[in-house]
C-alpha cells in the first residue's frame, strides 16, 4: 500500500488525494469534521493530486501519534463521503422519486376512497 501521508516539520501532516478517486466536495466535508481539533489547508499539489494539510490548532498540543491517528481518520471519512456522493449520483433520482411519491398531495376523492376501504377491512 502507497504512504498516502507525509509528515512534514512542524507537526504537520500533507495527506495526497488523486482527484480521479475523490471529488472536491468529498474532501471538503471529511476536513470540515476535523476542523475542531486541526486547522486544515486543502490546495492542489498537481493536475492530478489534491493535497490537504493538517496542523494541530495552536491552543492544542497533539502528539504524533494523534496527529498520525487524525490522518487516518481523515482518509477513512473522505472514503465514506465519496461514497455516498457515488451513491447519491447512482441512485439519488430512485430516492426523490420515492419522496416525490410519498408527499404527492391526495385529492379528497381518493382520501374519501381510501377511508372507505379502510373502514370495510376493519369491520
Amino acid at each position: 500500500m502507497k504512504n498516502i501521508f507525509t509528515e512534514i516539520k512542524g507537526g504537520k501532516v500533507l495527506i495526497s488525494l488523486p482527484k480521479e478517486f475523490y471529488e472536491k466536495k468529498a474532501v471538503f466535508t471529511a476536513a470540515h469534521k476535523l476542523t475542531d481539533r486541526f486547522a486544515l489547508v486543502i490546495e492542489p499539489l498537481d493536475d492530478k493530486t489534491v493535497g490537504v494539510y493538517f496542523q494541530p490548532k495552536k491552543e492544542i498540543t497533539r502528539s504524533e501519534q494523534e496527529l498520525r491517528e487524525a490522518a487516518l481518520e481523515f482518509c477513512n471519512e473522505v472514503l465514506d463521503q465519496q461514497v455516498r456522493l457515488d451513491i447519491e449520483a447512482k441512485y439519488g433520482s430512485i430516492r426523490d422519486m420515492i419522496v416525490k411519491q410519498a408527499f404527492a398531495p391526495v385529492s379528497p376523492s381518493e382520501l374519501s376512497s381510501t377511508l372507505e376501504k379502510s373502514k370495510i377491512s376493519e369491520g
